[in-house]
């Protein structure tokens, strides 16, 4: 029986799929050519095309002209784009992004301080601060992300770190950054929370952080 051009399609989805189950593919692997594709399927090239075209437009692939295709290295900006337009949609709300980066840190903190912080962590975090306290504007809003940036990816966790890589490039844009006294208080409650390893600490100090954070969107 002749495959329908769903059936094909779904098909190039699950062989994608397998090859990056198996290890096959990975960040930045050059995907088969269509030709290829369609020949080890049984299908048709347009099939493979539209699959490819597909993944394309959900950020999973990336064309790189007169070279091929690849899997994407940043999925996460992607995804981030898709949380942009669901904002400009009304399909989402600023506070409820705020809302979902609360919970997401008061995760990273309890996978910290579950598995321990290395002492260079510790010292970036600390000279972080000491540079908050010299910036205003643009310049602090971009150590304000490094700080967060740098409790995420300190957890090592893949999962955690690509969602609020793609939701903190929205965030920064909801985000005024007019106090910069209350933000550098919010900031070293977080830190000094993390150091006394104490998750009852460090949640108050997330939980006062976003409130001031919310005042502000």
């Amino acid at each position: 029986m002749k495959q329908t051009g769903c059936q094909e399609y779904q098909k190039v989805l699950s062989y994608f799929y397998d090859l990056v189950k198996d290890g096959t593919l990975t960040w930045g692997s050059k995907l088969p050519t269509e030709r290829k594709i369609a020949e080890q399927l049984g299908i048709g090239r347009n099939s493979a095309r539209e699959a490819i075209c597909v993944l394309h437009g959900m950020g999973v692939v990336e064309r790189k002209q007169g070279s091929g295709n690849y899997v994407a290295e940043n999925i996460g900006q992607s995804f981030g784009s898709m949380i942009q337009m669901l904002l400009l949609l009304n399909g989402v709300t600023k506070s409820e992004i705020c809302e979902f980066r609360r919970a997401m840190e008061k995760m990273a903190g309890k996978l910290l301080l579950e598995n321990g912080i290395d002492e260079k962590i510790k010292q970036k975090l600390s000279d972080l601060l000491r540079t908050m306290a010299e910036l205003t504007g643009e310049p602090l809003a971009k150590q304000d992300k490094e700080f967060h940036d740098t409790l995420v990816f300190a957890t090592k966790n893949n999962l955690l770190i690509t969602i609020m890589q793609a939701v903190s490039i929205v965030y920064t844009e909801c985000v005024e950054y007019d106090s910069k006294d209350c933000l550098l208080a919010s900031h070293t409650r977080i830190y000094e929370a993390l150091i006394k390893e104490d998750e009852k600490a460090f949640n108050a100090a997330i939980d006062f952080h976003y409130d001031l954070i919310e005042k502000r969107m």
